[in-house]
């Protein structure tokens, strides 16, 4: 029996970039209305820049095993934080204790949360909590560094996603890059889209297999493709990825009727032939 090694398809990755490039100008409407997007824009508007900035890169380090849909959870974070009273620290260890969702891991989370406001990171932070807009870069490398985790991480590539929200809805300019955070979804995106090929086990063995190394770094790096040859940094790409991938799922991975809920949910039309060729390896043959 032929064992099927899995194979992350370079060329894909080119061919991918040219799919994505027309959709530039599309970024940034989809990121503005990114349902979590509009959680730390509200959040930010009640605590100011600086608190937001911490609150949400701490709910980010632990937004994994979650009960509900993530653009639920970051709803429901902004909505609980933003009345209550007291420093980051206890606001967020206060939000993981009642939280409604019964938080998987809470222990876990806990700790984590703790060691990022114990980090030298956080005490700059409080000081300026903008300071990273200019340099995304930094703000992963100290992350990875002061809570001893891999750059590769989906959580740390995930707080500087939303800490870009936060330069963004707090009128920064934002420089600097990072990886695509390979979490579920944009793991599945690469399988449907045929830059992950030959993977047994089914679809979602496949998924939880690439988003840990060595298959994530690999990945990573065809991504990187991607967004280098479309001209659109991952940390932007990542906001089109995710919510596009969530809305192709919920539509039984039909480019049709994907991209009608893609323009009534963002108001933004993406071509249904851009569509076909994210599912192009789904076997749905649409």
């Amino acid at each position: 029996m032929r064992i099927k090694i899995m194979f992350i398809d370079i060329q894909r990755a080119y061919e991918l970039s040219r799919i994505f490039k027309p959709l530039t100008n599309l970024v940034g409407i989809v990121e503005r209305n990114d349902p979590q997007y509009r959680a730390v824009e509200a959040l930010a508007r009640v605590k100011g820049c600086d608190q937001a900035a911490v609150l949400v890169i701490a709910n980010a380090l632990v937004s994994y095993q979650l009960n509900v849909r993530g653009e639920e959870y970051w709803q429901y974070f902004a909505e609980s934080t933003a009345s209550a009273r007291g420093s980051p620290d206890s606001v967020m260890l206060g939000f993981l204790l009642s939280n409604k969702h019964r938080n998987r891991l809470l222990q876990q989370k806990i700790e984590r949360v703790k060691s990022f406001f114990n980090t030298k990171l956080y005490r700059d932070l409080s000081i300026d909590g903008l300071k990273y807009c200019s340099s995304l870069e930094v703000l992963r490398d100290r992350l990875a560094e002061e809570l001893a985790s891999s750059r590769f991480s989906k959580t740390i590539l995930f707080a500087v996603k939303m800490y870009n929200y936060v330069c963004t809805s707090c009128g920064r300019e934002v420089k600097g890059d990072v990886d695509l955070p390979i979490d579920l979804r944009n793991a599945e995106l690469s399988v449907w889209s045929c830059i992950v090929r030959e993977c047994g086990g089914g679809e979602r063995a496949c998924s939880e297999k690439l988003m840990r190394d060595p298959y994530r770094a690999r990945l990573a790096d065809a991504w990187r493709i991607v967004c280098r040859e479309s001209g659109i940094p991952c940390v932007k790409l990542d906001a089109l990825t995710w919510l596009v991938a969530g809305v192709l799922k919920d539509s039984g991975l039909n480019p049709v009727v994907a991209g009608r809920r893609v323009a009534e949910a963002f108001g933004v039309e993406i071509p249904v032939e851009a569509l076909r060729e994210l599912v192009k390896c789904a076997g749905g043959g649409y």
